[in-house]
């Protein structure tokens, strides 16, 4: 009976642990760390096409708005992930700018995850061809 009991709170502290360490799209802001990059002789619209085109061939896009430069996207669960959630933040967001600034931030969703994918090298490296194109 002790036995059991022990597990059982392991299992709930192990729970616990892995909630209140997760991460969610929100937790991606603009300016916090990312990588980013310079993009010139591009227009704003061909650059937020090529972030929309990108993010959506592997991820799940939860957060578009244009206006604002702001994508958010994720990677769900798998056998041996929980997961991942990426941002994508163009500034600035007019269309008549001479330079523009991408920054790519990828997270984990716990931050127990040993495994998962760093998604921003995908990202940058998938915007850069498109925009070649």
């Amino acid at each position: 009976m002790e036995n059991q009991t022990m597990m059982r709170w392991i299992t709930c502290i192990f729970v616990a642990l892995s909630i209140s360490g997760c991460a969610t799209s929100n937790s991606l802001q603009p300016g916090t760390g990312g990588s980013t990059f310079e993009v010139r002789e591009h227009d704003y619209d061909e650059i937020w096409n090529a972030a929309v085109t990108v993010a959506s061939r592997s991820l799940s896009i939860v957060e578009s708005n244009k206006e604002t430069g702001i994508l958010r996207a994720e990677k769900g669960a798998g056998m041996a992930t929980m997961g991942e959630i990426v941002g994508i933040y163009i500034r600035p967001t007019e269309n008549d700018a001479p330079m523009y600034t991408v920054e790519v931030q990828s997270l984990k969703r716990s931050k127990l995850q040993i495994t998962g994918q760093d998604w921003t090298v995908t990202m940058i490296a998938g915007m850069k061809a498109e925009l070649e194109q």
